[in-house]
């Protein structure tokens, strides 16, 4: 059966599929013209190996509908194929922070890699200086070598978030609580009770102003010093995920099945609906205006920060696929592949371009031996000034 089925799905013909076929052949012949290489002096056969599966993905959402299932099902079985062995390099400036069952690690635009030692979550300073890590009981703060700061012990510590763009408090949370603790390791105090297992999320330049979830589902935004509520808003049942724009006027809460996007003030203003799908994880481009989510679990969705319908094509296509994140330069969209254990390098600006690193687990493990996939923690700006 599995040798019969690609000639009845080359016999059949949807209406019009031939001229489908003819305007998808020229997008990916002008995309493979126009593409851009990545210098690689250590491997450059593997990079331009990646190119033609531009092909595969563009056939994926460009083709008819038999085309499109076919080729999710190859997406499915394989990941991206011909993807490059080992990470060399990063396709845009910048370092790449995550964390796993081997730890914390961060990868360089060089392709080099550096353990930061055995925490279980993390996230940068606003300009990439520091890292703040947890363990179920500590937090902590490391330079890009591993070297402790300062540390503090709580309870049940995850989801530390550094407040942008001075770098001058850490929201996390601790046995269902929010607190705040200065960037130099002091004045840590409790913000709030009752608070949902949602990463916190500093609004950008508002004087210390954080939103949370609630565990009765709702979203607050609260001075972190004073402890004045500036406003809150029931959200529905089980919102996901806390996304504020980059100039602090727009916040959006993903729900399970939405997209809510608020004012700076409170005010709703757009909803993005996600009829019969469910939103995984979501990040909003470093300007704000483009939002980059995981549709079901096997669609990469790249649509306005504002829209309100989700698109019909997806940019990227398969199963399992995870996390996103976006390149300091808002180029590139990095999303993490852990059935296919690979990351796989979208192009959201520009020519479209893919490209896939594998053996992940195994790169980003103790002694090099595979283990469970890390999970993304952000792609940080590269190094500049004093400031955190």
């Amino acid at each position: 059966m599995r040798k019969r089925a690609p000639d009845i799905v080359r016999r059949f013909r949807a209406p019009e599929e031939e001229a489908a076929e003819r305007r998808a052949w020229s997008v990916v012949h002008a995309a493979f013209l126009e593409r851009e290489a990545i210098p690689n002096r250590a491997r450059p056969r593997v990079r331009l190996a990646v190119v033609p599966v531009l092909a595969a993905v563009a056939a994926t959402v460009v083709l008819s509908p038999a085309g499109a299932t076919v080729g999710r099902f190859i997406t499915k079985a394989l990941g991206v194929r011909h993807a490059a062995p080992m990470l060399s390099s990063l396709p845009s400036a910048g370092q790449v922070l995550l964390s796993g069952p081997g730890g914390t690690w961060m990868a360089t635009a060089d392709g080099s890699i550096r353990h930061l030692g055995d925490y279980s979550q993390a996230s940068w300073s606003p300009r990439g200086l520091y890292v703040v890590a947890t363990t179920a009981d500590r937090l902590a703060a490391v330079d890009p070598h591993g070297k402790v700061r300062w540390a503090v012990e709580r309870p049940d510590v995850s989801d530390p978030r550094w407040f942008s763009p001075s770098g001058y408090r850490i929201a996390y949370l601790s046995a269902g609580t929010l607190r705040v603790i200065g960037g130099a390791g002091t004045a840590d105090h409790l913000v709030a009770t009752q608070v949902a297992n949602v990463a916190p999320a500093w609004r950008p330049g508002y004087a210390f102003q954080v939103a949370y979830v609630t565990s009765g589902h709702r979203v607050v935004v609260r001075e972190a010093d004073t402890g004045r509520v500036i406003w809150s808003t029931p959200v529905g049942a089980s919102p996901r995920e806390l996304l504020w724009s980059n100039d602090g006027q727009r916040l959006l809460v993903v729900g399970a099945h939405a997209v809510r996007s608020y004012s700076g003030d409170g005010a709703r203003r757009t909803t993005l609906r996600l009829t019969g799908a469910t939103a995984g994880d979501a990040a909003l481009s470093p300007d704000g205006r483009t939002l980059a989510i995981v549709v079901s679990g096997d669609q990469l969705m790249i649509v306005p920060a504002g829209a309100t319908r989700i698109p019909t094509r997806p940019v990227l296509a398969g199963a399992g696929l995870h996390e996103v994140s976006w390149s300091p330069d808002g180029k590139w969209v990095l999303v993490s592949w852990p059935a296919a254990d690979q990351w796989v390098f979208v192009r959201a600006v520009g020519a479209a371009r893919v490209a896939a690193v594998g053996r992940i687990a195994q790169q980003f493990s103790k002694g090099g031996s595979a283990k469970l996939f890390p999970q993304l923690e952000g792609w940080c700006c590269t190094v500049q000034g004093p400031a955190g």
